[in-house]
């Protein structure tokens, strides 16, 4: 079996070919190792990273993610809990919005 994913890890946005070979998972395209680890989570169907937006006090949207990959069962209650996150100031990445949100063990991170 054979999965085109885009990885989402980091700003190279990598077009991955993960396929099962025997016990093996093999992962194709990455150019990071967080491509590789990624690739095999997502075909896996375990656990994803988190990305949205939020609002500044001024409209600004802001992107942000969870700081870990959260089990896919929990991701519409970090999305949920995502869209009541306001921010108000200046935020920088990598700041820390909100932590262990909708209690996923993740924290809510500024992104790039």
């Amino acid at each position: 079996m054979q999965k085109q994913i885009t990885c989402t890890e980091c700003a190279n946005r990598c077009q991955l070919l993960v396929e099962q070979i025997g016990d093996e998972i093999v992962v194709q395209g990455n150019r990071c190792p967080r491509g590789l680890k990624s690739g095999r989570e997502e075909f896996l169907g375990e656990r994803v990273i988190v990305r949205g937006f939020v609002r500044s006090d001024e409209g600004e949207k802001i992107a942000v993610h969870t700081s870990a990959p959260v089990a896919k069962g929990m991701v519409y209650k970090v999305t949920l809990a995502i869209k009541r996150v306001k921010v108000n100031g200046i935020v920088c990445a990598g700041d820390v919005l909100a932590e262990n949100i909708a209690s996923s063990g993740a924290d809510l991170i500024v992104g790039e």
